[in-house]
């Protein structure tokens, strides 16, 4: 009696649903608990009107599903939206060509480095504000790779530790320098580019600036530490940034042990310890981009020579170029590429230029007598002005050539010597007299 008083008022909700002129979403019956709908199929066996009322009552249950169902559809999609009844939920944009990304990579969280709190929080610097400048590290080493790659793959470095160290200590910026006289991608300072034989004058710059040259001496560096510490990049790091006489004394001290030992790791300069951490976090990275939600694009980074048809300069043709398949502008691309030359530099007619082979057909067709390029060369004038070539220095006590020409940075101690007929091995100089120093 219980299953037809149920089935009775199922039929007789139904029969008011068919009344209404427009149907309205109403909530689907309630099904019979499974122990009730159970022991109504079994007594129903046996009697044939209960069994039709048994049918008539799953036909209900789905008519009703079917209305509403309907009903949603016909509903815009605003309405849907708003049924949804958690106050958390987010509204998917409405893009037929939204792409869903279903594959995300995952990565290993108990590696070690990843359990490191200092690892951690310079990685959250490079997802963060620092984002910018892993991106155009990764712009700029698309047109640097082939030269600078192979002596680290032919030692076997891996590309992410060669990318995360240009990452910090230039952006991949070849004429990159610190205020401590470091210069390049590389920031060489001038006693250990010797010994790692970057040296010599490569048009206006000095062999640091140079790329092939630097990357032959910062690979040399990299094995002769790894056959000190092995594969153990902190430690290299660490001698990279300290330098490696000072760390070998304080590895020396602290027994050779792991450079994550608070009293080795607090130990070191603090400027070390930060470099460590944002060098390693940027490997990281750089291994597996995609886990740290990071997009890096590769493009092929094949160059073309160009014989320019008229004096120009770097920045006149970055102007030309504009945005041309890069948002981020093409001047550092093109510093980079033609690194011997300085900004300033006038290029003479017939000289030949490295440009982004995707660039050509620009040059062909635009960068030619035209009002843009006319343009272009009175704002260049007028950054870099007629000047004279040098300028005067008044010596200080404790000055030396080697820190004037860090002063200026645009000079090396040998070139100064020369300006002024000083005699090298010493390079003698007395304060209170003055110096030519030449003009960036």
């Amino acid at each position: 009696m219980r299953l037809i008083f149920i089935f009775f008022l199922l039929m007789t909700f139904s029969a008011c649903q068919k009344q209404t002129v427009k149907p309205e979403p109403v909530s689907t019956p309630t099904p019979l608990a499974t122990e009730d709908l159970i022991l109504g199929i079994e007594r129903c066996q046996k009697d044939e009107g209960c069994l039709q009322h048994l049918n008539q009552y799953f036909s209900d249950l789905a008519r009703q599903s079917k209305i509403e169902q309907e009903l949603t559809d016909d509903l815009p999609p605003e309405a849907n939206e708003s049924n949804n009844t958690d106050p958390l939920a987010v509204k998917q944009p409405n893009n037929e060509n939204l792409e869903i990304i279903t594959d995300q990579p995952n990565i290993d969280l108990n590696i070690p480095l990843l359990n490191n709190t200092k690892v951690q929080a310079a990685l959250n610097e490079w997802l963060t504000w620092k984002r910018p400048k892993l991106i155009e590290t990764w712009q700029n080493y698309q047109f640097l790779k082939n030269k600078i790659w192979p002596p680290f793959a032919d030692k076997k470095i891996p590309e992410s530790l060669l990318l995360a160290i240009i990452t910090q200590e230039s952006g991949g910026r070849v004429h990159s320098m610190s205020s401590a006289g470091a210069s390049g991608l590389f920031q060489f300072m001038p006693a250990t580019a010797k010994r790692f034989g970057v040296i010599g004058t490569i048009g206006d710059y000095d062999a640091r600036y140079h790329p092939e040259t630097a990357a032959v001496g910062a690979a040399k560096y990299i094995q002769e530490q790894q056959g000190k510490y092995g594969n153990d990049y902190a430690k290299i790091l660490a001698a990279y940034n300290a330098g490696e006489n000072r760390f070998r004394r304080l590895n020396k001290k602290h027994n050779n042990q792991s450079i994550w030992d608070s009293q080795f790791f607090y130990d070191l300069p603090s400027e070390t310890q930060h470099y460590i951490g944002t060098v390693l976090s940027a490997m990281l990275i750089y291994e597996n981009p995609e886990a740290f939600n990071v997009v890096l694009n590769k493009s092929d980074g094949s160059t073309a020579l160009v014989r320019v048809n008229s004096d120009t300069s770097l920045s006149e043709l970055a102007v030309c170029f504009g945005q041309f398949n890069n948002e981020m502008g093409w001047y550092r691309i093109l510093r980079n590429l033609n690194a011997s030359v300085k900004a300033k530099r006038v290029i003479k007619q017939n000289a030949v230029v490295v440009i982004p082979a995707e660039l050509k057909s620009v040059y062909d067709n635009k960068c030619n007598n035209s009002d843009l390029m006319k343009l272009a060369k009175t704002i260049h004038d007028a950054d870099f002005p007629d000047r004279p070539a040098f300028t005067w220095y008044k010596i200080r006590k404790g000055d030396s050539l080697s820190t004037i020409s860090r002063k200026f940075r645009c000079s090396t101690r040998k070139e100064i010597a020369q300006l002024n007929n000083i005699k090298g091995p010493r390079y003698l100089i007395n304060a209170g007299k003055k110096l030519k120093v030449p003009r960036c």
